[in-house]
């Protein structure tokens, strides 16, 4: 417990090329910008960068995966009306790619050529090797064509993202400059502290083997030295196949694997069903951060808590 309890302390807590599209300037740039992010890690970030100044607003609701989601009428009104939306980009976002190029907002993509080649050289044998045996016959292959955007869940990344969105608003409503400024300041210094934390927490936990539900994890897994396994799925939106599944269990029948994450998003079912009868603990991560409160330090407070359920299953 006094391990746990030290780790839950980690609360106290590159630059990135982005794409933006400027648009002509809004009648009233000493207003407050009405911004939307794509999803809520990116609404944290925002969030506290915009700490003071005005609280951004999110697309997908808490639960909802970008992965398997349509836009509603109120989505497209809250485009219509927003002046800033920033979203990862069509590698996650893919039912935003026609909607922004349509808007008049200014629109930050955050993942562009540079963060999709960060990382991305050689794929895992781990989790591709045996590809073809994840899906059931509908199956069609991998949803993020061999890019993992899930930049947010790597901390020099997300300072990467705060970067941008800085750089950005600063550039196209430069009355806000100063606490922009001082935001930024604020969230870098306090994110760095935290991952040096982190880096520590994990250290020891480095040779504890884990399967995850959806192979979303990797920036996070390299950039803190974890052991993963292996996925259920690369695609949420397909089921496993027979044959996967069954190394999967493999894998944690004999003891390989000590651990096995599943999702809020998507059903834990196939998971259970992996380590029924087995020694090895699941446990739930959310990649999303559905239940974090925006403002200063926002972003800080769901990496803590993306990162306790993997400290807390995979430790002795």
């Amino acid at each position: 417990m006094r391990a746990i309890s030290r780790f839950s302390s980690l609360l106290m807590p590159l630059a990135l090329a982005f794409s933006i599209s400027f648009p002509a300037a809004h009648a009233n740039q000493e207003k407050p910008p009405s911004v939307v992010a794509s999803i809520i890690p990116v609404q944290l970030i925002a969030s506290d960068l915009l700490d003071g100044i005005v609280e951004p607003e999110v697309l997908l609701p808490a639960g909802a995966s970008p992965h398997q989601y349509s836009l509603k009428p109120s989505d497209a009104r809250m485009l219509t009306n927003a002046d800033v939306v920033i979203w990862i980009g069509p590698e996650l976002e893919r039912f935003l790619a026609k909607p922004l190029s349509q808007t008049s907002a200014l629109t930050i993509k955050l993942l562009t050529e540079e963060m999709i080649h960060s990382g991305e050289e050689d794929v895992d044998e781990h989790e591709h090797h045996h590809e073809e045996d994840h899906y059931d016959e509908e199956g069609d292959g991998h949803d993020h064509a061999g890019v993992d955007p899930h930049i947010w869940l790597d901390p020099h990344h997300a300072l990467a993202i705060a970067d941008a969105i800085h750089a950005a608003l600063v550039q196209h409503f430069p009355h806000l400059k100063a606490l922009l400024d001082q935001n930024l300041d604020r969230f870098t210094a306090s994110l760095i502290q935290q991952d040096r934390a982190l880096m520590s927490a994990f250290a020891p936990l480095s040779d504890r083997g884990f399967l995850v539900f959806h192979d979303a994890y990797g920036r996070f897994i390299e950039h803190y030295n974890l052991m993963q396994l292996g996925s259920v799925t690369i695609n949420p939106s397909r089921k496993p196949g027979a044959k996967h599944l069954g190394e999967l269990r493999d894998t944690v029948e004999s003891s390989q694997a000590v651990c096995v994450f599943s999702e809020p998003q998507f059903s834990s079912a196939v998971v259970a069903s992996i380590v029924a009868g087995t020694d090895a603990k699941v446990s739930e991560v959310d990649p999303l951060g559905q239940n974090v409160v925006l403002g200063a330090g926002a972003y800080q407070r769901f990496l803590a808590d993306f990162a306790q359920p993997f400290y807390t299953c995979l430790a002795p």
